[in-house]
């Protein structure tokens, strides 16, 4: 665990342009600054994001809130140390919210542990995909908020195994700022005759945000054949415009930069191609 990972963490989890990543880490900070004006539990000298141990996080927000009461019957409390604009964090439940965010990170950080040891055990990447759907408890369908989270668990360590498989990089430019990175589903994730390929490390490809979104809505596929790009009519419809040959021309008829391990599967490719692709 890390503040930038817990950063990273939230701001996939949040709507865009919230600014709830860097208010959580801010209410970190703040505890980190406060915490040690406490008694009550040893944290051995350890900022926060150095403790993974669950039940210990969750001792730290009891005790947040019990001097959040304290604040609000103008008792002393932690928040009177350190800067004093810093109290409106924990009145507001800023700082209660991203112990809650924190506790959660924690727990992704232990799953996806346990997600890479199914990984590195298993060669088979249908079987891969059968444990990990399993591992992640995301097989029955639902939009209830349990489902939901289970399912964005899933999708986030698809992207983790993914963007790993491909060293980091994206598969057509080579991009490799992980804020512009993606895991492109081959078949998409929405595909119930295809349920259980979904965390499949053959289905997905590393891709930065242009080219996934291009992917996506099938203006670009790839061959099964060769693995090299090819365009739609309806992108080519744009080819004298400036911007084509700078992001598109230039990579029609490219071969994509194969992954480590799992290269993307052949009949998924040919899926996308006959059914998302647009000729």
């Amino acid at each position: 665990m890390d503040k930038q990972g817990f950063i990273d963490f939230n701001t996939r989890l949040s709507p865009e342009n919230s600014g709830k990543a860097d208010s959580y880490a801010r209410a970190i900070t703040i505890l980190n600054e406060v915490l040690q004006y406490q008694n009550k539990i040893d944290l051995q000298g350890q900022s926060l994001y150095d403790i993974s141990d669950i039940a210990t996080i969750e001792a730290v927000l009891r005790l947040v809130k019990d001097e959040v009461k304290k604040m609000r019957n103008q008792q002393q409390n932690i928040f009177d140390y350190g800067n004093p604009n810093q109290k409106s964090y924990p009145r507001n439940n800023f700082c209660s919210a991203a112990l809650n965010s924190l506790k959660m990170y924690a727990q992704y950080e232990q799953d996806i542990k346990k997600a890479d040891d199914i990984v590195s055990q298993e060669k088979n990447p249908r079987k891969i995909s059968e444990k990990l759907i399993c591992h992640f408890d995301i097989e029955k369908e639902g939009e209830d908020i349990v489902s939901a989270t289970k399912r964005r668990k899933g999708q986030e360590y698809f992207r983790h195994m993914i963007i790993a498989n491909y060293g980091g990089r994206c598969a057509l430019t080579g991009i490799n700022v992980p804020q512009l990175l993606l895991a492109s589903h081959i078949i998409p994730w929405a595909e119930k005759s295809h349920k259980k390929d979904r965390l499949n490390p053959c289905n997905g490809i590393c891709l930065s945000a242009l080219y996934d979104k291009a992917f996506d809505r099938g203006l670009i596929t790839i061959s099964p054949d060769d693995y090299t790009v090819r365009l739609s009519s309806v992108l080519r419809e744009y080819e004298t415009q400036e911007f084509y040959d700078r992001h598109f021309g230039c990579i029609a008829g490219r071969q994509i930069t194969m992954p480590i391990e799992f290269k993307p599967n052949q009949e998924f490719l040919k899926y996308h191609q006959d059914y998302i692709f647009q000729q």
